[in-house]
């Protein structure tokens, strides 16, 4: 299906992936090796993140496209603000398995074009054809690419998507990596809270919700204890850590570091 010189692509796009150690390089590289190999107007490389809601989450994008910087950012803003919820290819990203897809073999063309998103996005700026995939490491969604074509350029091609399928396993295998890694670390910096600052576990368990802006109610009633045990929790913890208030607490997570305790 590919000829030599697409081969030789398609190894040095797999060969970037597993060179570049820095996420948002890797990302960028891979970008603009495969605008090379595949055809396409604009991209974009998410990471993944799920929200409290269970909602999927894409956020620091990498784009790569044949627009202008204005044009970029606009497109990026107005999905993030205002489309991202009308995006009929939302439930892709809560698959529990890696995938690549080409959005005419997922929906009735018709009832595509009728939709609001279609509308008042996709055609709006003339990126109507889409391709994608979907990674995710331990059964949960973790980045997600995405390449739309102009009208006049066409839907994107079976060779196409061939080429997608041969790169996702080793996009697998790089976030499955980088999750080992994020797993080991959290590990040590977990420790370092317990021998530095004597926290518990139950009171990392609890910075952790704090990080993700639960209030104590919540958390109480995710733990099974009263807010009043909560309170007494953020206490012990804001004085161990020397902090006032969750504003100073998060910037002490922050400045040391230490988001992928409860990634």
């Amino acid at each position: 299906m590919l000829g030599q010189e697409q081969w030789e692509k398609l190894n040095d796009i797999i060969a970037s992936i597993y060179a570049t150690k820095n996420s948002y390089a890797m990302r960028m590289a891979f970008l603009q090796k495969l605008m090379r190999l595949v055809d396409f107007d604009f991209s974009d490389f998410n990471i993944g993140m799920m929200k409290n809601t269970a909602t999927p989450c894409l956020v620091d994008p990498v784009v790569v496209s044949k627009f202008d910087r204005d044009f970029e950012r606009r497109f990026i803003y107005e999905y993030e603000s205002i489309y991202a919820p009308m995006d009929y290819v939302n439930w892709i990203f809560l698959s529990s398995e890696s995938l690549v897809y080409r959005e005419s073999d997922l929906l009735n063309e018709e009832v595509r074009k009728k939709s609001p998103f279609y509308q008042q996005y996709l055609k709006v700026y003339d990126l109507v054809n889409i391709a994608g995939m979907v990674i995710a490491s331990g059964g949960q969604f973790v980045s997600a690419i995405t390449l739309y074509r102009r009208e006049k350029n066409g839907d994107f091609s079976d060779t196409d998507m061939y080429v997608l399928k041969q790169l996702l396993p080793h996009l697998q295998r790089k976030f499955d990596t980088e999750e080992e890694i994020m797993k080991k670390n959290a590990k040590s910096l977990s420790s370092l809270l317990k021998d530095q600052y004597q926290l518990t576990n139950r009171e990392i368990e609890i910075i952790g919700y704090i990080y993700k802006g639960l209030r104590n109610n919540d958390i109480a009633e995710i733990l099974g204890i009263s807010p009043n045990t909560v309170k007494k929790h953020v206490y012990n913890i804001f004085y161990k850590v020397g902090v006032d208030n969750r504003v100073q607490l998060i910037n002490f997570i922050y400045g040391h570091q230490l988001q992928d305790i409860w990634v």
